[in-house]
C-alpha cells in the first residue's frame, strides 16, 4: 500500500471519542476531512442509521455522527436536557463550527431546533421522515399500540408496533417490506427499548424551545430537502408538506416503496439525492 493510500484510509477511519454534556457520555465518531456534515439518528434506532452514509461521505467530507442522549452506547442521567443543546456541546468538542445536518425523525426535531438557535453554524439541512415535539402519529392501529406501550413503559410491547407502524406503514405487510433494513431497525429498537437509562423510559426530562420550531420556519433561509417515504405514517407525510411549505428555500422527495427510515430501506434512492445536497459548495459567510 502506497503512503498517499495510507494516508487517506487514515484519515477516513472512524475515531471515537465520549462528549460528557451535563452529566452525559454521548458517544461520538468522527471521520474523513473537508466540509461538515452531522448525522442525527431518528428515535426507534441510534447512530447505527447512518452506516452507509458515514462510511460513504467520509471519502469527501468530515462526517460527524453521534448516539442521542439515552440511545445507543449514549448515557442518559436524570436531569433536564434538550437535545439541541446537546447538538452544540458535540459540535463545539468536535471542533466544527459550521455543519451540514443530516437528521431523521425526532433528530429532525433536533436539527430544527438548533439551526433557528444557531443559523450561522447551519449550512443546508437535509430531513428524513421529519417529526417535531408532540406530533405522535396516531391514527393506525399499530401507531395507538405503540404510544400506548410507551406511555405504559412496557419494552417488549413496543417493539413490534413500532416495526408495524414505521417500517412497514399502514399498508404493506412486513414480507413486504427490506428484510435486511427490518432486521437492522428490529435490534436497534430492541436495545433502546430496552435499557434501564434508555430515553423512552426518561424523556419526561427533556425541555423544549418555546415557542416551537414550526411557528419559526420562516426564519430560516437555509436550502433544506425533506425525503419522506411514501409508506410512512400519514401524519409524517402531512408534517413533510408543512415544512416544505413553511420553509423558504425547502423541497421534497417523496420515496417510493419506504417506510419511516427512508435511507436504509432505499439506498439507491436516497444517496444520489444526498450527494447532490452535499456536493454544492458551501457559500462562506452567507446563511
Amino acid at each position: 500500500m502506497s503512503r498517499t493510500s495510507t494516508r487517506r484510509k487514515e484519515l477516513t477511519a472512524p475515531h471515537a471519542r465520549w462528549v460528557e454534556v451535563n452529566g452525559a457520555h454521548l458517544h461520538t465518531e468522527l471521520a474523513g476531512q473537508g466540509e461538515a456534515i452531522t448525522m442525527l439518528h431518528g428515535f426507534l434506532v441510534d447512530s447505527g442509521q447512518w452506516d452507509g452514509e458515514f462510511a460513504d461521505f467520509a471519502q469527501t467530507h468530515r462526517v460527524l455522527r453521534y448516539d442521542l442522549r439515552g440511545f445507543g452506547r449514549s448515557s442518559m442521567p436524570e436531569a433536564p436536557f434538550s437535545h439541541h443543546q446537546d447538538l452544540a456541546a458535540v459540535l463545539d468538542a468536535s471542533g466544527i463550527e459550521r455543519t451540514a445536518l443530516l437528521a431523521c425523525s425526532g433528530g429532525a426535531a433536533t436539527a430544527l431546533d438548533f439551526a433557528l438557535e444557531h443559523p450561522q453554524r447551519v449550512t443546508s439541512l437535509v430531513l428524513v421522515g421529519p417529526g417535531y415535539w408532540g406530533r405522535f402519529a396516531n391514527r393506525t392501529p399499530e401507531a395507538r399500540a405503540f404510544v400506548a406501550a410507551i406511555q405504559s413503559g412496557d419494552a417488549e410491547a413496543m417493539l413490534e408496533p413500532s416495526l408495524r407502524a414505521f417500517v412497514d406503514g399502514p399498508r404493506r405487510s412486513p414480507e413486504q417490506s427490506n428484510a435486511v433494513a427490518r432486521e437492522r431497525i428490529r435490534a436497534m429498537s430492541a436495545w433502546n427499548f430496552g435499557r434501564e437509562d434508555g430515553y423512552w423510559r426518561h424523556a419526561q426530562w427533556q425541555r423544549d424551545p418555546q415557542p416551537s420550531a414550526l411557528e419559526r420556519l420562516g426564519e430560516l433561509s437555509m436550502p433544506v430537502l425533506v425525503i419522506v417515504g411514501e409508506e410512512d405514517q400519514a401524519e409524517v407525510i402531512e408534517l413533510s408538506q408543512q415544512l416544505v411549505e413553511g420553509l423558504p428555500n425547502a423541497r421534497l422527495a417523496l420515496i417510493p416503496d419506504a417506510g419511516h427510515q427512508t435511507n436504509m430501506e432505499a439506498p439507491d434512492v436516497v444517496m444520489p439525492l444526498l450527494r447532490d445536497v452535499f456536493a454544492r459548495p458551501v457559500a462562506r459567510g452567507v446563511v
